[in-house]
């Protein structure tokens, strides 16, 4: 069987080193390059260009984070306190409080609970996130216009004032 299978790799390997063989009496044509002046100069981005690109995806990013934590928040909502409200019964015992659960409240409890939680934590952190990211995205975008709007500035790629 292993002779077979080096038989069948020995003859795909010749017929195909077969095919795309060099031929050594053809010519091999390589075009020019075209001459520097002829291609087209595509001016290089500032580094503010950059920013603002890297701000605004990082700004989406933190949007659909707290997008998505406040949807968990409110799926932890809606199973944490229908189940405490009519799942549970608290008892008083001495002077501690317990609270005993039907089996679809431990469940709604035990699911909610920790979206609740994680969710409302998530909220906060991705909120400051989100604001503070925006934050900078504002003021590069007025950076951006007055640097813009003055009226004498060197332009490097001309290598003059622009007016």
């Amino acid at each position: 069987m292993k002779q077979l299978a080096l038989g069948m790799l020995v003859f795909s390997l010749v017929t195909g080193a077969s095919i795309d063989a060099a031929d050594a009496q053809t010519q091999i044509v390589i075009d020019a390059p075209a001459t520097p002046s002829a291609q087209a100069t595509i001016p290089p981005k500032p580094y503010d260009e950059y920013k603002r690109e890297e701000l605004e995806q990082s700004s989406r990013r933190s949007r659909n984070a707290l997008i998505g934590t406040s949807a968990a928040t409110v799926v932890g909502t809606a199973f944490l306190f229908p189940g405490l409200a009519k799942q549970c019964v608290t008892f008083n015992i001495g002077s501690t409080n317990e609270i005993r659960c039907t089996t679809a409240g431990k469940a709604l409890v035990g699911i909610g609970y920790p979206l609740f939680i994680g969710g409302i934590m998530g909220v906060m952190i991705t909120g400051i996130m989100f604001g503070v990211r925006k934050g900078k995205l504002r003021r590069l975008n007025d950076r951006i216009a007055y640097d813009k709007s003055r009226a004498v500035r060197w332009d490097p790629a001309a290598s003059r004032f622009v007016f």
